[in-house]
């Protein structure tokens, strides 16, 4: 019966007065006929029968839409005259009159029409609250019904129609409770022994819901959250009396086992995480990521109660029980989706709260008795596509520039300097204003690259005066240089409020307890304050810079001294340079990736790190892999390689323009699709650099939909190159061509020849940068 009343011709909206408030009419005669349709539908609403007919609920309905039709008309009338809207003679009528109150105890007797007049009631207090805002707040009579109608919607199941209705009106009066605060307490019903808060409590089973109710019903549920800010019943309410956490967490669990435990389609040997076509392509994938900044959003707004309630949510509930599992699967294709989806938690959350529980995840959960960090660190060395996934994931995690984590990977091992020669640590990582590195690197070039360059080399000395103005495959040097300086000086800045220099003069500030773990508390790391610089509460996860340092103690051992532990980097550099040692034999795209995270770690500020990469003066313990020897072999296995082919400068002609002919076809790819989807073309990065390896890992996921080697820069890509008509008509091979032996050693000779350049501009800046300290 309810479609027949909402398909009935005398139901329809076309059959409302229509009157266009911007012309003239009499108010006198709007406010009788006003009068005129309740008195009308009061009729029906007196008549005593035990349930009224569906003739009863159109007629009443019929009444009702005219009259919110004469009373939008009456209020924008007295809003055009600059009167405020209680001004309204229909208003002021409805009001005295307590017709809200009276068509809500009539509608609680309409049996199975009770959902229709509910539907109508809503309406109207929807078209009311946009037009008066908080104005009808104050009226009781307005209040109280409103509130009784809300109160009857509690533990409903309704139509799509009613719930979008009631999901309208609950957002408008979130907004209103945001901006006018002291009105909250009309929102509280006393429900056995708890006051509960009504606008929340509607709103909490839309939370999971996909489609544009769903989404309006999560931007007030973040307004009613923002509120426990505000109002100490609303923080209680929510952390107390609601099971809001453990459903956004339970949630998250649910979306993700639905998610594909393989992914079938991966069809390019370069995937390494997902683009937002596979958001959108992939089942369920989507809804698990809207849920993800549901969360991070949650936790941005939220009292830092709730915050760490969802926390404790989301680590104990979801990352451990499910993702850690997942992870821990022995199929090899389910450890790619798996890490895959661990990266795009990492890369989508960016609330340091929820981050936490992310960090805290990886660097103090076990699985059968390691690490889950060390078992991650272990899959650099599979094979293809698990390698290219774990890797995309620590160049995310190293991205976060988040010290703890940078302690665990990196600096904990470094600190004690028992990779260098004893001889070496009373004196360590001199200042070279010289840079010598930079001429040292810049020799490590594959000769082979250096045919058609002219590039004089003196002894061991580069002249520097015909070196700046080479042109590399991207550019020139000094686009590098550029690069690296906007580089080192964004990382410099985040790393701004960590608790220790680490530069080998001091010890890592902490309890003896906290390292014998090797980790600083994350409960007061200030790795989190680094991508955190405005955060007002900092009660969770309180900065560390703030607690008494111990004194500095120089890591220096006499002859006498036991060395107990034994030389090492630590075991994720020395598997990063161990990979970097099978440079010909790891396909191109994972010597993309691996030499990409080397740079971006290469330009942390913080010397022991800096030195152990960039400075090639260091003496190493035996055990100790040294960057600078291993590209020296890969070098020498290239130049001993291609000396031995009579056609080496074809092949190296061959790898650069494979490299730039690819990067071409996949921008023109990419502009295709931009221009089929409408989509406005992206603008120009700020940061010019020359060689960069795959789509820029924006966290916010604003990266291109297929992978690529190098992303060139608008004044670098040749825009007369036609459009592709379609993807179909590119041939797979023409963007992922098959290389024989000789093509894949010129390959790695020109990716070499080019990162070495990059890494020479980083010594040098970092070396400038330094000076620049020291003066000021």
């Amino acid at each position: 019966m309810e479609w027949w009343l909402r398909n009935n011709p005398f139901f329809q909206k076309n059959n409302r007065i229509t009157i266009n408030p911007d012309e003239e009419c009499d108010s006198q005669a709007c406010y009788d006929s006003f009068k005129g349709h309740w008195d009308q539908a009061l009729k029906i609403l007196q008549r005593v029968q035990q349930l009224p007919s569906h003739d009863d609920v159109l007629g009443v309905v019929i009444h009702l839409e005219q009259m919110v039709t004469l009373l939008i008309y009456d209020m924008k009338k007295t809003d055009r005259l600059c009167l405020t809207v209680n001004s309204s003679k229909c208003l002021e009528y409805l009001l005295v009159e307590n017709i809200l109150d009276k068509l809500f105890e009539w509608s609680m007797k309409c049996g199975k029409y009770k959902n229709t007049v509910r539907c109508e009631q809503l309406k109207l207090y929807d078209t009311l609250i946009s037009q008066s805002r908080h104005l009808l707040l104050e009226q009781n009579s307005f209040v109280k019904p409103m509130l009784k109608l809300l109160n009857s919607c509690y533990g409903e199941v309704f139509t799509k129609e009613v719930e979008k209705i009631l999901v309208d009106l609950l957002n408008q009066i979130s907004t209103l409770l945001v901006q006018h605060p002291e009105y909250i307490k009309l929102f509280f019903v006393r429900d056995k022994n708890v006051n509960r808060f009504t606008i929340f409590s509607l709103l909490v089973p839309f939370v999971h819901k996909e489609d544009s109710i769903g989404m309006r019903a999560r931007d007030a549920l973040l307004l009613c959250i923002s509120l426990s800010k505000k109002d100490k019943d609303v923080e209680i309410y929510i952390s107390e009396h609601s099971d809001f956490s453990v459903l956004v967490a339970s949630g998250l669990g649910g979306l993700y086992s639905v998610l594909p435990n393989v992914i079938d389609d991966i069809g390019v040997p370069d995937w390494h995480c997902f683009t937002p076509d596979d958001v959108n392509e992939i089942k369920g994938l989507l809804s698990f990521v809207t849920s993800l900044e549901f969360s991070n959003a949650i936790a941005q707004v939220a009292h830092p109660v709730i915050r760490r309630q969802l926390q404790d949510f989301l680590y104990k509930g979801f990352l451990i029980p499910v993702l850690g599992e997942a992870l821990m699967q022995s199929n090899i294709q389910e450890q790619v989706a798996a890490t895959a989806y661990l990266e795009l938690i990492i890369r989508t959350v960016t609330e340091p709260g929820l981050l936490h529980a992310v960090l805290q995840f990886l660097l103090k959960v076990e699985y059968d008795g390691e690490r889950l960090l060390n078992i991650l660190i272990q899959r650099i060395n599979s094979e293809k596509q698990l390698c290219l996934v774990s890797l995309a994931v620590f160049e995310s995690m190293i991205d976060l520039n988040c010290e703890d984590l940078l302690l665990e990977l990196v600096f904990k091992y470094l600190q004690p300097c028992f990779h260098l020669m004893i001889s070496q640590r009373k004196m360590l990582l001199p200042l070279d204003p010289l840079c010598p590195s930079f001429e040292k690197l810049l020799l490590l070039a594959p000769n082979c690259c250096q045919l058609c360059d002219d590039i004089t080399i003196d002894g061991n000395f580069v002249q520097w005066n015909h070196f700046k103005h080479k042109q590399s495959l991207y550019g020139k040097y000094y686009a590098y240089l550029c690069d690296a300086r906007h580089k080192i000086s964004q990382c410099q800045r985040a790393c701004l409020s960590w608790n220790n220099t680490y530069n080998g003069d001091d010890e890592i500030s902490g309890n003896s307890e906290e390292k014998s773990d090797s980790l600083i508390s994350l409960e007061r790391s200030s790795g989190y304050e680094s991508f955190s610089m405005n955060m007002d509460d900092q009660e969770f996860w309180q900065i560390s810079s703030n607690k008494p340092k111990r004194p500095n103690i120089t890591f220096t051992l006499d002859d006498n001294t036991h060395l107990e532990e034994s030389p090492s980097a630590g075991p994720f550099l020395t598997i990063l340079l161990e990979k970097l040692r099978n440079f010909l034999s790891n396909s191109i795209y994972i010597n993309l990736h691996l030499t990409g995270l080397i740079s971006r770690l290469a330009v942390y500020p913080q010397n022991l790190l800096r030195a152990y990469l960039l400075d090639y003066s260091l003496v190493l313990q035996p055990n100790v892999p040294s960057i600078f020897e291993i590209i020296g072999i890969i070098k020498q296995q290239i130049d001993d390689y291609m000396t031995r082919q009579p056609d080496k400068a074809e092949l190296i002609k061959y790898a650069q323009d494979v490299l730039v002919d690819r990067e071409i076809m996949l921008v023109n790819i990419r502009r295709y699709h931009m221009e089929k989807k409408a989509v406005p073309k992206p603008q120009p990065q700020e940061s010019n650099e020359p060689f960069q390896r795959n789509g820029p890992k924006r966290r916010s996921l604003n990266f291109p939909s297929i992978t690529s080697i190098f992303v060139g820069r608008s004044n670098q890509i040749d825009t007369s190159i036609p459009v592709v008509t379609s993807p179909q008509e590119v041939q797979f091979n023409l963007i992922y061509p098959k290389f024989n032996e000789g093509q894949h050693v010129a390959l790695c000779a020109v990716l070499l020849d080019e990162w070495v350049k990059e890494l020479a501009a980083l010594a040098q800046e970092h070396t400038i940068a330094q000076l620049a300290s020291l003066v000021n």
